[in-house]
């Protein structure tokens, strides 16, 4: 029958087929043995865009500023997080507190200076910026050009420059400018009518 082997053809097709597996192994195993070292090299260069600790000897300074007025926020307690990415800002990984000098400075550690994302919190002080809390910065950003948030509580401004990071803030002289008028006690409300 047509598409049934005997038990006579079986071996024959077995010998006949023996050396052709064995030329189809040694062309794989050559294959495989030239496109390895490929491989390794098409890896490294793929992870040439990844993130990867690097020390830099440039200082990151941070620079706090009223947003009304533009003038430094001396003794402002900072709140510094560092990380790879997102998760690693969420979770805390690198944390550093800081307070600001009378000039309205701080300086970012050599340890968080070295990755490649920052994001920083202002103790009892609101952010001038819009995503307040969640803004996430490049570091390299700031140590190549420098940075600074906007400014949405008054008509402040900053010069970027190189390592230096400014953010604005809401401070008490600048949050009772706009502050809403205060209601008046229920006592002299009552006395009103009288």
């Amino acid at each position: 029958m047509p598409g049934i082997q005997n038990d006579r053809q079986s071996p024959r097709f077995a010998r006949r087929a023996v050396p052709g597996l064995r030329a189809q192994l040694a062309i794989l195993s050559l294959t495989s043995f030239l496109a390895s070292p490929l491989l390794l090299l098409a890896a490294q260069v793929r992870g040439a865009d990844e993130d990867f600790p690097v020390v830099h000897n440039e200082a990151i300074t941070i620079r706090i500023l009223d947003g009304a007025n533009g003038h430094p926020v001396p003794r402002a307690h900072l709140s510094l997080l560092a990380g790879y990415n997102q998760r690693d800002l969420h979770l805390e990984m690198w944390r550093q507190e800081a307070f600001t000098d009378d000039r309205g400075r701080a300086r970012l550690s050599d340890a968080l200076a070295n990755l490649p994302f920052l994001q920083i919190g202002v103790a009892n002080k609101h952010a001038c910026e819009a995503h307040e809390g969640s803004a996430i910065f490049s570091v390299d950003l700031i140590r190549r050009d420098g940075l600074s948030t906007p400014n949405r509580c008054g008509a402040a401004i900053s010069d970027d420059a190189p390592g230096i990071f400014t953010l604005f803030v809401k401070t008490k002289a600048g949050a009772t400018k706009h502050a809403a008028p205060a209601a008046l006690p229920a006592a002299s409300i009552a006395n009103r009518k009288k």
